[in-house]
């Protein structure tokens, strides 16, 4: 179970680096910004999937190894599992709560959170771009943390 976590959470994070700073910047070099911005949001959808059916997985693994070795050794304080919490909400929040707002102010929809908050297309496309960098530096620590080779 672990090596299929392993797989999955690495995949994750070549998929949240490859889609957010390489392939959506190609895409609205070469396309035009609508075509581009609905393709990046399709792979965005897909990486957000797969990255919290990935790091539940990977709580949950830590969770029932009880602290074996790397995945949330009591050395270290035991925090692996906040940190993979942290990380799925973060995920959830990206998601499921401005990828809609996004999507709305896009289509020039108005969504309830921008009525009450305020703020422009641009404002919480920035918000959600920083939220995916913290996302990916999270994700990255996690990996080097939980994939470590054993040397025993």
């Amino acid at each position: 179970m672990k090596r299929l976590t392993a797989l999955l959470i690495s995949l994750w994070l070549g998929m949240q680096i490859g889609f957010g700073y390489v392939v959506a910047p190609i895409l609205f070099n070469v396309l035009e910004n609508q075509s581009a911005g609905k393709i990046a949001g399709m792979l965005f959808h897909v990486s957000n999937g797969l990255g919290l059916l990935a790091w539940a997985l990977a709580f949950l693994v830590c969770r029932s190894t009880g602290g074996y070795h790397s995945w949330d050794n009591h050395s270290s304080g035991g925090h692996t599992r906040k940190w993979i919490a942290l990380l799925i909400a973060l995920l959830a929040i990206n998601e499921f709560v401005f990828a809609p707002i996004i999507a709305a102010l896009k289509a020039g929809d108005t969504h309830i959170l921008v009525t009450w908050l305020g703020g422009s297309f641009g404002k919480w496309h920035g918000i959600s771009s920083v939220l995916h960098l913290v996302e990916g530096l999270i994700g990255f620590g996690l990996c080097i943390k939980l994939l470590r080779l054993e040397t025993r």
